[in-house]
């Protein structure tokens, strides 16, 4: 049973002052329901969008102050949202980007024109909420808070557009209170079942509920059933479908080094020889979907064109944090935040054939709440020769001796458990050797907290960019 209690006596008297800093922040944040770790709570206590409505309009909706991209998907919609972000500046706007969950800091989620904003602008925003957390206020949860302040704050900054990331599903997001200029769904998989129903159809119709009348909305690859009720929705709202395959696409994939390069189509227009930060191949119909994004906007006039060599420079420069980042060294790290078991199946196909003849070690935290036998069969596919499962902090990890039995049935590589999660990534270090390969994965939060020491390494060492063997 999970009682769900009011904010105690000394929080509520707490917002009778301004808050001075971000830990007053995070104070407040964590007094509030979070679906992250409260995974007991009622469903309807922490998806219920008349709350974020309500919480809006008494904020004289900032959403309203800028014009808006909404990303959702199953899978790719953080780096959609980054590289849309990115061509957006690229045309001379003044660009917010919202994301969750952040890889390291809190400020990660809120950035403008590429740098998270500042304390003061984050502290200011939720200082805008304070008058209105008491009575109705105190039912919104941690994301509801954050996403209302992320408006604020971008107001504050004064941005001209705000690329906006779902949370979950869609329909009931806390983000769906905006009205986009243009939708984005990337995917719809297996994922956040307990929330979004239990088949693709299901879980498309989550997704579909961003969709608004007469905006056009791009879709991406997915089974006919879920792609099926998107464009239903569509037609009802009016609304425009640009689709993966048809009206854009990715296609010359390859690898260079640790990046990759892929051509581009969005209607009869080709950009060849595009450079991404990233050695997967599904980052490529990433930049397509972010590409279309931006064609559509651009044909209503509503930003300027960019030139063939604005898009090729722009979409190179796009940092992807924890999405099958290489960190090149001896041994080489990889932190990817791969937490459902489609982007643990690209991960493992990606990481067997980048660095197939390499000594692979995987150092594993998985959410209590996934596929966790899903996921483990898919890292398995990896081809890795040893796999060490580690937890991160908080109570949403699974148990990594929970992990080991299920690795054993699927692999004939060992298995090891370390609690610690640096524990876990110096034994990963040491057994991959200076020729192998460490890849960090199934959790963002685990990313997050190994992030920093394989970049601080790379930092130390140095790096030369080159990947082992040949481009593929």
């Amino acid at each position: 049973m999970c009682l769900i209690m009011s904010p105690s006596k000394p929080q509520t008297e707490s917002l009778t002052r301004p808050f001075q800093s971000l830990a007053d922040v995070q104070s407040l944040l964590d007094s509030r329901i979070n679906y992250k770790t409260d995974r007991q709570a009622p469903i309807a206590r922490m998806f219920a969008l008349d709350r974020m409505v309500r919480c809006v309009e008494a904020l004289a909706r900032p959403d309203r102050a800028l014009r808006t991209i909404h990303v959702t998907g199953t899978k790719g919609k953080g780096s959609v949202s980054r590289m849309l972000a990115a061509l957006l500046r690229a045309t001379g706007a003044h660009v917010g980007l919202y994301t969750s969950p952040h890889v390291e800091h809190l400020r990660e989620r809120v950035s403008a024109d590429g740098m998270p904003v500042s304390d003061r602008t984050l502290v200011a925003a939720f200082n805008e909420l304070r008058p209105h957390l008491a009575g109705t206020g105190e039912e919104l949860t941690h994301f509801e808070l954050f996403t209302a302040a992320a408006f604020c704050a971008f107001r504050i900054e004064r941005v001209d557009w705000a690329v906006i990331e779902v949370g979950i599903g869609g329909r009931l997001d806390a983000t769906n209170v905006i009205l986009p200029e243009v939708c984005v769904i990337t995917t719809a998989d297996y994922d956040h079942m307990d929330l979004l129903g239990d088949t693709l159809e299901q879980i498309a119709f989550e997704k579909a509920g961003i969709i608004k009348q007469k905006v056009p909305v791009v879709v991406g690859a997915m089974g006919e059933g879920p792609r099926a009720v998107i464009r239903s929705r569509a037609a009802e709202l009016d609304a425009p479908v640009l689709l993966l395959g048809q009206d854009y696409e990715a296609h010359s994939f390859a690898r260079m080094g640790y990046r990759g390069i892929c051509s581009l189509r969005v209607d009869r227009t080709i950009w060849q020889k595009i450079m991404l930060n990233c050695p997967a191949s599904f980052m490529a119909t990433n930049a397509a979907h972010a590409l279309a994004a931006f064609q559509a906007l651009s044909q209503r006039k509503l930003i300027p064109g960019l030139t063939e060599d604005q898009v090729f420079r722009t979409l190179e420069a796009v940092r992807l944090p924890a999405c099958c980042e290489v960190f090149p060294g001896r041994p080489t790290v990889v932190i990817d935040g791969s937490h459902n078991a489609m982007a643990a199946s690209s991960l493992a196909s990606t990481v067997r054939t980048l660095f197939e003849g390499c000594n692979r070690v995987l150092v594993v935290g998985v959410p209590r709440d996934k596929e966790v036998w899903k996921l483990v069969t898919h890292f398995a596919e990896a081809g890795a020769q040893r796999a060490i499962f580690t937890r991160y902090p908080g109570i949403r990890a699974t148990p990594p001796e929970e992990l080991a039995p299920l690795w054993q049935q699927r692999s004939a590589a060992p298995a090891e458990v370390i609690e610690d999660p640096d524990e876990a990534f110096a034994r990963g270090l040491a057994i991959a050797g200076e020729a192998g390969v460490v890849i960090v994965t199934g959790s963002i939060h685990l990313a997050g907290v190994l992030r920093p020491l394989a970049r601080a390494r790379h930092d130390m060492i140095g790096h030369n960019g080159a990947a082992p063997g040949k481009s593929s």
